[in-house]
C-alpha cells in the first residue's frame, strides 16, 4: 500500500516524538493517517499490511499502535466492538453506532468546541495533545431499521 504522504513527512513525525523509524512503524503510521475518516482495528491494519510486510506480527502491530497513540500521532477509540485507530484530527466528536459499529467524525474544527477545550485545558494549566469526544448511539440507518 503506497502512502499519500511522503516518507520524509512520516520520518519527521516519528522523529519529532522521539520514536525510531522502523519499516513496520512507518507503514502503520502511513496506513492510519491515510485512513481518513475510517477507524481501523488492529486486525484490519495487520491484514492490510501483512501482504506487503510478510514478517509483520500481530504483536508488532499492537505494540506500535500503542507507541504511536502514546506519542499523540494517532487516535485510539474504544468502541463496543473493540479498539479502533484513526488519524488525530482537530478536536472533534466521534459518533459511534452501537448496532453496526460505524464511526463518524463530526464538528471537526468547530470553533465553539475548540474554545470549550481550550477553556477546560487552561483551567488546570493542561496542554492537550489530542482531543476527541465519543457519543454512543444509533446511526441514522440503524435507527430507521425495523426492530
Amino acid at each position: 500500500m503506497k502512502s499519500s504522504r511522503p516518507t520524509s513527512e512520516l520520518l519527521e513525525l516519528l522523529a519529532s516524538r522521539g520514536l525510531a523509524a522502523t519499516t513496520q512503524r512507518v507503514a502503520l503510521l502511513a496506513a492510519v493517517l491515510d485512513s481518513h475518516d475510517r477507524h481501523l482495528s488492529a486486525e484490519d491494519l495487520y491484514r492490510e499490511l501483512s501482504r506487503e510486510l510478510p514478517t509483520l506480527s500481530r504483536a508488532t502491530v499492537y505494540n506500535n499502535l500503542a507507541a504511536l497513540g502514546n506519542a499523540g500521532l494517532i487516535e485510539k477509540l474504544e468502541t463496543p466492538d473493540g479498539s479502533r485507530y484513526g488519524p488525530v484530527a482537530r478536536p472533534h466528536v466521534n459518533l459511534v453506532c452501537t448496532a453496526c459499529g460505524s464511526i463518524a467524525d463530526v464538528l471537526v474544527g468547530d470553533p465553539d468546541l475548540e474554545a470549550l477545550i481550550a477553556r477546560a485545558a487552561s483551567t488546570g494549566g493542561f496542554q492537550a495533545r489530542s482531543v476527541s469526544l465519543s457519543v454512543n448511539g444509533l446511526c441514522s440507518a440503524c435507527a430507521a431499521a425495523p426492530a
